[in-house]
């Protein structure tokens, strides 16, 4: 212990609390006595001894102390808890209000741009109506010219289909046509014989051999 520590705890004791005891001998020296009778001189005529000075223990309510000392650690961290609140609350603030001038520039940058398009979108409204208009029209012409389509192929099957009659018929014919060459020849064979002798041919079998023969004669 220092010095001015022991001469502090000296003077706020009371005088007959200051005592000198003896290790040994359990000997109580009063320390506020005459020099003559000081530790030193003691020591020098006994055995050693150690200095103690009892001091009362202060009336403090600890209790209360530590419910002070929480308390005001609590209000020093609500303290730094609002400061820390309060700067964030200004680089926020700072930001909106850049923010919001960047917004307003932003607002009449377009408007400077909506302003100077005005024409060029009203000449493009003006190109797109035409185009739309000539779009319509093709679209039109387009459907007529699908349904002449379809048209030009159901004709085209009703064509087929006359061609594979026409090719029936024609083949049709022509065994018709050699069928009646055969009984024209059939017919020629056997008046060959009588004409021969001067047979005269009736009237109804010479009409019979021409209609037999004028219906080759013309396909021929």
């Amino acid at each position: 212990m220092s010095s001015g520590t022991s001469a502090f705890l000296a003077s706020s004791v009371p005088p007959s609390s200051l005592t000198l005891s003896s290790a040994d001998n359990g000997v109580f020296v009063d320390l506020t006595s005459s020099p003559s009778s000081s530790p030193r001189s003691a020591a020098r005529s006994g055995p050693a001894v150690v200095s103690t000075v009892e001091l009362a223990d202060p009336s403090l309510d600890l209790p209360g102390v530590r419910a002070s000392l929480s308390a005001l650690q609590q209000a020093i961290d609500q303290t730094e808890a609002l400061r820390e609140l309060r700067l964030d609350h200004e680089n926020l603030r700072h930001e909106f209000l850049a923010t919001r001038r960047r917004a307003e520039d932003l607002d009449h940058q377009l408007a400077d741009a909506a302003n100077a398009a005005s024409l060029h979108v009203l000449f493009c409204q003006h190109k797109y109506d035409l185009v739309r208009h000539k779009l319509e029209s093709t679209q039109t012409e387009l459907a007529e010219c699908l349904n002449a389509l379809q048209e030009c192929f159901d004709n085209s099957h009703e064509l087929e289909a006359c061609r594979l009659r026409y090719r029936d018929l024609k083949t049709r014919y022509n065994e018709a046509v050699s069928e009646f060459q055969d009984r024209i020849n059939t017919l020629e064979a056997q008046l060959a014989p009588g004409a021969s002798f001067g047979v005269i041919v009736s009237p109804d079998t010479a009409g019979r051999i021409a209609d037999l023969t004028s219906p080759i004669q013309l396909a021929a």
